[in-house]
Order: C-alpha cells, then structure tokens, then sequence
C-alpha cells in the first residue's frame, strides 16, 4: 500500500514538473526581443524569434504567437512579401483554433486555456488585416489592400454572433448555467477606414472617401477632421501627397484579475465577483449544501505606457508637420474584450468549483487510505491542493510585439527623392527617439506612404 501511494505522490509530482509551461503564459523569451524591437534591430529580432521557436517557446498551441511576431518583425524589416506570409498563416490559424477551442471545452474546463491552441484576440485578428493591408500598399497591390480593410469591417460585423454561438455551445455542457456574451458597439477600426479613404482617393472615388471620413470622425476625435479635409482636397499644383503613418508604443498585455466565487446553498446558485464591475456578479446554478468562498485568476487587459505623446515630421531637416492620433489599439483592445469577457470568467468560476469539489473528495479518499500514515497522507493531500492552484492559471498569451497607438499626417511635396525624419516627443515636446528615413522616393502618381515605428 505504501509502494502503491508512493507511485501515486511521484506521478503528481511529475505532473506539476512536466506541465507547468504548458499550463501557464511564458514571456521570458521575449527580452531579447523586445529589445531588438526597441533598437529597430529588426534582422537580429527575426534571428531571437527563431531562436526561442527552436528552443521550444513557442509550442505548437502557440503558433499563432509565433506567426504573430515574424510577421510584425520583418513587416518592420520591410519584408512584406514574407511578412504577409506569416500573417496569413497568423489569420488562418485563429480561425481554426477558434473552432477547437469550442470542441475541447471538457479539456479546457478539467485544466485551463493555456492547454488549448491559441485562437488570438479579436483586436489582433484585426491588426492582421491593417498589416497586410501595409505591406501590400508598400508592394504597390492597393487592390489586395482593399481587400484587407474590408475584411476589418466583415470580421467586427461577426464579433456578436461569433460569441453568441460560442456562448449557446458552453450551454450545452451545463444545462442550468445560462453563458451570455458582452455588448461591443464597435463597427469599424479608424485606421482601417483611414487607409481605405486613402485607397479611395487614390482610384479617384471620391464619394467612397467621403463616407470613409465619416467613419473616421465617428470612431475617433474631432481634431483630426482638419488633416481629413487637406487628405481629400486636391493637392496644389506641382505637388503630390506624402502619408505618414506611425506607430508608437508596446501592445496592451493580458495581467491576472483575481475574482471571488462564493456558493450560496440557500439561493441555490453561484455567484462570481468581478471588481470594477458595473454588473460585478456573473451567476450559475449551485446545487450543494455548503457555503464555500473561492478565489482564481482569470486575464483582464493592461496598457503599457509610452513616453510618446506626439509625433512630428521632418523633410531634408526642416519640420513640416505635427501628425494626429487616429487609433488607440488598447483601447480597442478593451471594447473587443468585452464580448467575450462575461463567457470566460464565467466558464473559469465553474473551473475553479469543478476542480475544488473533485479535489476536496480526492483528499476524502486520500484520508480514509492514509489514516495510519499521517505522513503520506499530508504528502498527498499538499500535492493535491498545489495541483489544482498549477493548473487554475490565467491564459496571459497575446500579440506583444503588436504596438499600441497610431498616428497619420500628410505632406505635400514635389515629385522628387527627400530623407524623411520622425521625431517622438514626450509630453512637453521634447524628443526622446528619432528616426530616419533616407532617400525617400515621392512618385507622381500613385499611393505615396511611408511608415514610422517606435516601441518607447
């Protein structure tokens, strides 16, 4: 009997050991490439992804992240060719792991997401296509760019349905728990519909450009409405339009929320705490006689400040303009959240009771077959607690090399080669990162944009 219990504490043990990166979001790997991003060493960025893929940090179920970072890095690099390709891959692999993700509730609910392939963020599905949409203006494809800014809108119009269904299938696994998906009234990305305005004018269909600035003034503030009206008048003679488009700051993260169940015997329910909440109770069916409180961890998301507060043009050193936030990618990050927000903590809270309860009567059992062993049995029992903490982790996993807000401008020039210069300023205007763009060619005719990234 002693063997027996032995093997039993050993093969727990083990467990905890061999699952721990599965079971939880590893971020150590990206030092060094957060780092490469940081000093715009791009090439040595792709060489550090490769590396940790090699070495195993990027897992099968977390492919799509490493889609996600190869694309950005040589999307940066100016490879948009190859950049497309993992993005492609990136977008093709969500779909699918959507899908999965709702077949293998019954895994999911016995351990945590982190075990599940990876189906992204809503708010990373759409940067994909404001990516794509990027590299092919740059290759001079404005037709398969198109295609990329109206995928935007297809995918935020699905965004209710999406976890409508979602929410109907995680019913079926428990009868007397009601899922219920949060509202999102977001319809459009400003950046998206600022390069399709982009796009429009350039074909010269003017009327489709004005219903794009529209959507933009909607989706964003008014100040930019000065910058959107020079964008459609026409430029002066001699002259031609330069858009710059920049991107500042690291991506929103997920961080751990602690939330409360507390089970109510005598309302027959369970009822979920979120703090900060305006409606902090989520609610499922209970039907035990104990009065039992839990705590367990579920993702909420987390902007990463930037010193950046303005971005300003240089042509051949002498300043031209001050660009104009357009899009706050934390802040769609949020609304986009939400829809889904109310499924998974819900689901996590009826995690964490399912796995208390089996763990509670493990421990019964382990009692009952260890009374003369005191020893062991504490042995085992600590084992049991500590697995159920192991496996009840947040799903931290999301696009960190993704950067969090965008800026536009535009500058009209004669046809002609210029260096372009971004100056990042802080709040009172002083610069704290600054990058060059040599040998610009301005072309007659044509979309002329260049691009801008700074992680600080």
């Amino acid at each position: 009997m002693v063997r027996r219990h032995s093997r039993y504490s050993l093969v727990l043990i083990l467990f905890l050991l061999t699952s721990c990166a599965s079971l939880s979001t590893q971020v150590k790997h990206y030092d060094n490439i957060d780092k490469s991003f940081s000093s715009r060493n791009y090439k040595k960025a792709i060489t550090e992804i490769e590396k940790a893929r090699k070495e195993g940090k990027y897992e099968k179920k977390d492919r799509v992240l490493y889609y996600f970072d190869m694309g950005t890095a040589l999307h940066n690099a100016g490879e948009y060719k190859e950049s497309n390709k993992y993005l492609t891959q990136a977008e093709q692999a969500i779909e699918e792991n959507f899908t999965k993700s709702i077949s293998k509730i019954a895994t999911s609910m016995i351990l945590n997401d982190n075990i599940l392939d990876y189906p992204g963020e809503d708010y990373e599905d759409i940067f994909i296509n404001i990516l794509m949409a990027l590299n092919y203006i740059h290759l001079d494809n404005l037709e398969d760019a198109m295609v990329e800014v109206k995928r935007i809108d297809i995918k935020l119009s699905k965004l209710q349905d999406k976890y409508q269904n979602m929410a109907k299938e995680f019913g079926k696994t428990k009868k007397k728990t009601k899922f219920k998906p949060g509202r999102c009234d977001l319809r459009n990305s400003s950046l998206g519909s600022y390069l399709s305005m982009l796009l429009y004018k350039t074909y010269g269909k003017m009327d489709e450009a004005r219903i794009d600035k529209k959507r933009v003034l909607a989706a964003t503030h008014r100040r930019i409405e000065n910058l959107l009206n020079m964008v459609l008048n026409p430029t002066k003679k001699g002259k031609t339009a330069l858009y710059p488009i920049c991107f500042i700051g690291k991506s929103p993260v997920k961080k751990p929320l602690e939330l409360t169940l507390h089970l109510i015997p005598d309302l027959d329910i369970g009822r979920i705490t979120v703090p900060g909440e305006k409606n902090p109770s989520l609610f499922f069916h209970y039907e035990g006689e104990e009065d039992l409180h839990f705590k367990f961890a579920v993702p909420t998301i987390k902007d990463r400040t930037s010193r950046i507060a303005g971005v300003r043009v240089l042509v051949d050193g002498k300043l031209t303009s001050k660009m104009q936030p357009i899009e706050d990618f934390g802040k769609v990050a949020r609304t986009t959240f939400e829809v889904k927000k109310p499924i998974i903590y819900l689901r996590a809270g009826l995690r964490t009771f399912l796995k208390t309860i089996a763990g509670e009567k493990t421990k019964d059992k382990i009692e009952k077959k260890t009374s003369d062993k005191k020893l062991l049995g504490a042995i085992l029992k600590f084992a049991v607690d500590v697995t159920k903490d192991y496996t009840e982790q947040a799903d931290l996993r999301c696009w960190r090399t993704m950067t969090t807000k965008a800026y536009v401008g535009m500058i009209e020039l004669s046809p002609g080669t210029y260096d372009i210069t971004f100056e990042y300023t802080d709040s009172r205007g002083r610069i704290i990162d600054s990058e060059i763009k040599p040998g610009v060619k301005i072309k007659k005719s044509g979309l002329n944009l260049i691009e801008g990234v700074s992680y600080q």
